[in-house]
C-alpha cells in the first residue's frame, strides 16, 4: 500500500478482523458464500505482507524482502484473478451466467500462472522500488514494453470485473462497479505503482461484502422456518 508500513498492517490487521462479520454471515446463509465472504480476510493478509516489505525497504541494513514481495504478488497475480470469478460462480443462481464464470476462472488460473511463475522461480527478475510513496514493482523482462504492460492490465482487469458487474445479484453487480470504478481511477491515476494502489483500494472496498450478504441474501435458518410455517 501507499505511504508507509503502518498504513498496511493497520490495514491489513482491521481486514482481518472485519472479516469474521463477514465469515459469519457466509456460514448463516450458506457455505457457498463463504469464498466471497473471506475476501476481507485475504486482502487483509495481502495489506500485512506489504508491510512486511515496507519495513525492509525501509531497513538501512537488509534488501527489500523477496518472501513479503513473493506472498504479496501471489495474492495479486494468482490468487484473485482465480479466486474472485470462483466466489461470482457458487453464488450464481443463472446456469449460463455461472457457467461463464467458471470458464473465466479457468482463464483466471492460466493468466495467473502466466504472470506468477515467473516471479516466484525468478525472483531476481522483480525490481522493487519506490515511486510517488508507494511500492512499484517492475518485471522488464516480462513487460519489456509499456504497451505490454497495459494489455496485461486490461486482460486482468476484465477476469476480476467481468464475473462481478455480470452477476445477476444486485449487491454483487454494485460491489462490481466500485472495483471497475477502482481500477479506471488507478489506470490513469496511479500507473507508477498499480500494483499496489489498486490492490488497497480493492482491500478496502471489499467491506462491501458484508453488504451483500448482510442485506440480499436470508439466513438459512429463516428460510427453514418459512418453509415450516
Amino acid at each position: 500500500m501507499c505511504f508507509s508500513s503502518q498504513a498496511s498492517f493497520i490495514a491489513g490487521a482491521a481486514l482481518v478482523a472485519f472479516s469474521g462479520f463477514t465469515i459469519r454471515e457466509a456460514f448463516q446463509k450458506g457455505v457457498r458464500f463463504l469464498p466471497l465472504a473471506s475476501f476481507p480476510f485475504f486482502f487483509g493478509v495481502q495489506q500485512m505482507s506489504e508491510g512486511f516489505l515496507w519495513v525492509s525497504i525501509n531497513s538501512s541494513y537488509s534488501s527489500p524482502s523477496a518472501a513479503a514481495a513473493l506472498v504479496f504478488l501471489f495474492f495479486a497475480y494468482l490468487f484473485w484473478p482465480t479466486w474472485v470469478p470462483l466466489s461470482a460462480s457458487l453464488i450464481e443462481v443463472d446456469r449460463r451466467r455461472q457457467q461463464i464464470f467458471q470458464a473465466i476462472c479457468g482463464i483466471g488460473v492460466g493468466l495467473g500462472m502466466f504472470l506468477y511463475l515467473p516471479v516466484l522461480f525468478s525472483p531476481e527478475s522483480l525490481n522493487i522500488g519506490i515511486a510517488k510513496h508507494s511500492i512499484q514493482y517492475e518485471n522488464s523482462q516480462l513487460y519489456p514494453k509499456e504497451a505490454t504492460k497495459n494489455i496485461a492490465r486490461l486482460f486482468y482487469a476484465l477476469v476480476i470485473c467481468i464475473p462481478l458487474v455480470g452477476s445477476s445479484d444486485k449487491g454483487l453487480r454494485g460491489f462490481g462497479f466500485l472495483i471497475v470504478v477502482s481500477v479506471v481511477v488507478g489506470f490513469f491515476f496511479a500507473s507508477h505503482a498499480f500494483t499496489s494502489i489498486w490492490c488497497f483500494v480493492a482491500a478496502v472496498l471489499s467491506v462491501y461484502i458484508y453488504c451483500v450478504l448482510h442485506f440480499r441474501y436470508p439466513d438459512t435458518h429463516q428460510l427453514v422456518g418459512r418453509a415450516e410455517g
